[in-house]
């Protein structure tokens, strides 16, 4: 009984991981499913992802454009408020 509660922490723990990596929030997906199994994933999967996570997904958004309309490659870089800034270098 006890390796099966301990196998499914673990993969819980997994999955909040691997949800919360692709939200920016790795501890915290790591630590919710850890502690609170089914319902520490539910709650990563309504956590918003971070400013940081925003900005490489609308750079890469960018890239795959530029790609299709074979432009060359633009690289963005963080403005200096707090990150929310994206301006072309």
């Amino acid at each position: 009984m006890a390796g099966l509660i301990a196998s499914s922490c673990f993969v819980t723990a997994l999955i909040g991981l691997a949800m919360g990596n692709r939200k920016g929030r790795l501890v915290q997906g790591l630590l919710l499913g850890l502690l609170l199994s089914v319902i520490g994933i539910v709650i990563i999967a309504f956590l918003p992802p971070t400013e940081e996570m925003k900005i490489r997904r609308a750079q890469e958004k960018m890239r795959i454009q530029q790609r299709r309309r074979g432009e060359p490659l633009i690289r963005l870089r963080r403005g200096r408020s707090k990150g929310k800034d994206l301006t072309p270098q």
